[in-house]
């Protein structure tokens, strides 16, 4: 008996041992040559101390479940080819030692692995910046000479010729021994003639089949009369890079379509050039100083209030209301926007530090961009590396189908993160329109590069004439990524017969600044320029006319809009207008910076402003909500004095900016100065209208008080 199970403890190393050691090698080599508590290139050992301290559990737990999947892959692997090889070498009637079977399940498995990486370096190379692009020069060559010369496609088909075979001869080898069998089987049937058991074997088949084969019936796709609505919006979105509004690249040629056959606002400001400001103010149709959401880290008591939204609205008139995105939907999750389903990721410190640790795990992560993935590690649709817009086209279709099964209209907010910083275009975009003899740190995403001076100051590099073209590149790449996941929601919208009965909304929350005069990159920092502030507006289906709408509006008008198109009275809380309509405002839009992440650079937000800290001296960790990062409230009071704020009004633009020695003011003519290069403010009639109008939105607002022109929040509860 000792000897029949040491003889199956024998088997089951020769079978699961080769598999296991490959990957318990992939695991050592990630812990000792990839292994840090970095984020976003940042670190400190103060943070490392507080992390370990509070979070060892956590620690613990993501590296067993990390090295349980590293197992679970190597035993995977290493049981399919020990019974592949054997199963080839049978009907080849050839033999192999154990040792020789041992060493090719190992070299085999190891090859598999070692082409799904590479697959996943050419699809998804921004994933690999740390633990491969710059680590050396070596691994940076050979990361450049995947991406530009070959496709994933390539290395599927290698796998597959190598795969194939085993496959084969497995199911060859089952299926002989099973014809072995039934042989045997029918004969001793058939010895005993036993014709009743057969007649009912033989129905028994003959049924199934036919169950099998019957035509499947497709149900009517059409719900109710009332229109389907779905907002297709990609984060720091620009309008001006659209290929229908005559950017010189093909960048959009579905949105194109939409631009040809709908209606076009070519001016709607937005409130907040930041992504959770902006969208409250877009659902409930406020502005920040109403629904007191104004910044990206709110505490829980700021959102934890009953507001009147859109979808809410749309609930009670039967519709199935949800939100679907990736890594920049993950404000939504944080706050009770009145959604009926909300299908994406969330941030908070956990799992922050699940996405440092995982992140280091070279060739872990090729197997993990994927579904299974995503439900073993929840915090990869997190990375700001990773925003494949297929998996948000995916969830997309997950709720129309649940819409057309319930027979309710939908309404649907998509959310994609490809246009957002860091520009994470993953294969084919990434080199669509840029240089690909380009080799620096911009390669495949606009990473942040920091370099320290002699006296150990940090500063970042600044991206030569040439790099910035090539970062435009890749934005429009980004942007050409997220028309074709247009393009697939409108087909299948199509494939469904839903089509003409959908209003189909392309939005953004914010735009983007691309190093345009002295605007720096990115969105939130300041208020000049258009670049950041003006966002796509295109409504297209049903009852909507082609027509082009050139008039300065606000995004709080969205919701209205939407409203007024289904005929459905707005709530008296929307201070917003439809945008085919005219507005009664004293203003046209208005809009207010976000917090300023950063202290270091030259760039003029940065010397016209109120100072802080940085964003990891002002934040803290709420223990008691999900270890969520907040403002600490200390801080929040500052941050709002701090703002900069504009209103646009008859086509001129005033922008208020508080100082440590007085407000200053800046005034452009827009009608005249559309890149806002000369401040008349000294000089213009209009400027002290403009100031009225402006001062004029806080004078009844008793949660701030007016001293000397500073907007100062009214204290009324402690803040320490």
């Amino acid at each position: 008996m000792i000897t029949k199970y040491l003889k199956k403890i024998l088997l089951y190393q020769k079978i699961v041992l080769p598999g296991l050691a490959v990957f318990t090698i992939f695991f050592i080599y990630a812990i000792v040559f990839n292994m840090s508590f970095s984020y976003m290139g940042n670190t400190s050992k103060n943070v490392v101390d507080f992390i370990i301290s509070h979070y060892i559990l956590l620690i613990i737990i993501s590296f067993i479940k990390i090295i349980a999947v590293y197992l679970c892959i190597g035993l995977a692997l290493s049981i399919f080819f020990y019974y592949g090889i054997t199963a080839l070498t049978s009907l080849c009637n050839a033999s192999l030692s154990n040792i020789s079977t041992s060493f090719l399940t190992a070299s085999l498995t190891f090859i598999i692995a070692f082409l799904q990486l590479c697959k996943s370096i050419v699809m998804y190379p921004q994933l690999y910046l740390d633990t491969i692009f710059n680590k050396n020069i070596i691994y940076k060559n050979f990361q450049i000479l995947l991406t530009n010369n070959f496709s994933p496609d390539y290395f599927w088909a290698v796998q597959c010729s190598i795969v194939v075979p085993f496959i084969a001869a497995f199911v060859f080898f089952v299926c002989r021994q099973f014809f072995n069998h039934m042989k045997i089987y029918f004969q001793q049937m058939a010895s005993l003639r036993n014709k009743k058991k057969q007649m009912i074997i033989a129905c028994a088949i003959v049924t199934i089949v036919t169950i099998s084969l019957l035509p499947i019936t497709i149900a009517n796709n059409k719900t109710t009369n009332k229109p389907n609505i779905i907002i297709l919006a990609s984060d720091a979105l620009r309008p001006d890079h659209f290929s229908g509004y005559g950017y010189h690249r093909k960048t959009t040629p579905t949105i194109d379509t939409l631009i040809q056959q709908g209606t076009n606002f070519h001016n709607v400001y937005t409130v907040v050039p930041r992504t959770f400001p902006a969208w409250v103010s877009i659902v409930t149709s406020q502005l920040p100083m109403k629904h007191h959401i104004s910044h990206m880290f709110p505490m829980a008591v700021t959102r934890k209030q009953n507001f009147i939204t859109l979808p809410k609205i749309l609930s009670q008139y039967g519709y199935h209301t949800s939100v679907v995105g990736d890594f920049a939907a993950d404000i939504f999750p944080r706050i009770d926007l009145g959604y009926d389903t909300v299908m994406a990721p969330t941030f908070n410190m956990r799992v922050m530090i699940q996405q440092i640790i995982l992140k280091n795990h070279t060739f872990l992560l090729p197997f993990l961009t994927n579904k299974a993935g995503f439900y073993c590690f929840p915090e990869i649709k997190e990375f700001a590396e990773f925003a494949d817009p297929e998996f948000v086209v995916q969830d997309i279709k997950t709720e129309i189908n649940k819409s057309i099964k319930t027979k309710k209209p939908f309404f649907i907010t998509s959310f994609f993160s490809i246009t957002h910083f860091p520009y994470p275009a993953r294969y084919p975009y990434y080199n669509l329109f840029t240089d690909r003899h380009y080799s620096g740190p911009f390669k495949y995403s606009k990473n942040r590069v920091v370099s320290l001076n002699s006296e150990g100051e940090a500063h970042e590099y600044s991206p030569s004439d040439n790099e910035v073209a090539y970062i435009r590149a890749l934005y429009d790449g980004c942007v050409y990524a997220f028309d074709e996941a247009v393009g697939k929601v409108i087909q299948y919208c199509k494939d469904k017969n839903i089509y003409d009965n959908t209003i189909i909304i392309i939005l953004s929350d914010h735009g983007e600044n691309l190093y345009e005069y002295d605007y720096g990159m990115g969105h939130g920092e300041h208020l000049r320029g258009k670049y950041s502030l003006v966002i796509p507006c295109i409504f297209a289906g049903p009852g909507i006319p082609y027509q082009h709408h050139h008039a300065v509006r606000s995004a709080i008008d969205i919701a209205p809009t939407i409203l007024d198109l289904l005929d459905i009275q707005q709530p008296e809380s929307f201070d917003g207008t439809s945008l085919l309509k005219k507005h009664k405002r004293n203003f046209d839009a208005y809009c207010e910076t976000g917090i300023w992440f950063d202290n270091t650079g030259n760039f003029f937000f940065q010397k016209k402003r109120i100072m802080y800290p940085n964003i990891t001296g002002i934040s803290t960790i709420d223990f008691n909500y999900h270890d969520e990062i907040t403002v600490t409230p200390y801080y929040e009071y500052c941050i709002t004095i701090a703002k900069h704020r504009c209103i646009i009004a008859n086509n001129y633009k005033l922008i208020y900016m508080p100082t440590h020695y007085g407000i200053e003011y800046e005034l452009y003519d827009l009608s005249n100065d559309i890149d806002e290069s000369n401040n008349i403010f000294t000089t213009s009639p209009q400027s002290e209208m403009l100031k009225k109008q402006f001062f004029s939105l806080f004078n009844d607002d008793k949660t701030f008080t007016i001293y000397n022109e500073y907007l100062l929040p009214v204290i009324d509860k402690p803040i320490f």
